[in-house]
């Protein structure tokens, strides 16, 4: 598999409506960052976000320009916590994070999130072609058996899903349970519609625990690596089409 760039993806929020849009794709390679806004496609976009209320970032207020910088943009280096505070490290410890960590593993880790404004940075699913994969942690862990059982888990062990369409919250909700059977959580809903969509369909996929953090907050515990391929059934349009919540999709 080729090497891709290190990929978030920008998530502004109408507070409004609470409606969610990719308004701008932040990469790092090859020692570069760079940012531009998401100016293709109309639905959940740049474009879409402008006409209910979204206005681009002061810093970046050129839509049609890419940004590049050999340090992380300021505007986003300021979301992070300072590691100069004394409890820096316990942080990381916290996010399931090591102390050779980079600037974009503890934006991923944290979302970038601000209690001033309605940014968040995600990371996007990744489809190439017929075939995918994305990771994530477990949502919901302190609810469930994950505590009582992550002393038995380990990294590599493949996981089960289960499609929980009668849940009161979120009709594509999908349950993460351990080999075993034991409940850990569900699927994060940014990409629960996803996989709901894959499992339904029947399409091939191999999931596995990717890494284990005991001491890691509740959300942080447990990280599920996925990859697979979709049938010809799956109208790919209408997944990423879909009414009910934004596809966190890269083509």
């Amino acid at each position: 598999m080729r090497k891709r760039p290190f990929e978030l993806w920008l998530i502004w929020q109408n507070e409004e409506t609470r409606q969610r849009y990719h308004v701008g794709r932040l990469l790092h390679q090859d020692g570069i960052y760079s940012f531009s806004y998401e100016t293709s496609g109309y639905r959940r976009k740049l474009a879409e976000a402008m006409e209910n209320g979204y206005r681009p970032h002061l810093a970046f207020s050129d839509t049609n320009r890419v940004y590049t910088s050999t340090k992380l943009f300021g505007p986003f280096a300021r979301r992070l916590p300072d590691p100069r505070r004394p409890d820096y490290q316990s942080v990381l410890q916290e996010l399931g994070l090591s102390l050779d960590c980079t600037e974009m593993d503890v934006l991923r880790a944290t979302g970038g999130i601000l209690a001033t404004d309605s940014y968040e940075f995600v990371s996007p699913i990744i489809v190439e072609n017929s075939h995918f994969d994305l990771d994530f942690f477990v949502a919901g862990w302190r609810y469930y058996d994950g505590e009582r059982v992550i002393d038995q888990l380990q990294s590599g062990d493949v996981v089960d899903f289960s499609l929980d369409s009668e849940n009161p919250e979120d009709h594509r909700a999908v349950v993460v349970m351990s080999v075993n059977g034991e409940k850990l959580g569900f699927i994060p809903a940014f990409y629960s519609g996803w996989m709901f969509e894959m499992i339904e369909k029947k399409c091939s996929y191999e999931a596995r625990i990717e890494a284990i953090y005991p001491q890691a907050v509740p959300h942080r515990k447990v990280n599920i690596s996925i990859f697979g391929k979709m049938n010809q059934s799956v109208d790919i349009e209408g997944v990423l089409n879909d009414k009910d919540q934004l596809r966190l999709v890269l083509c």
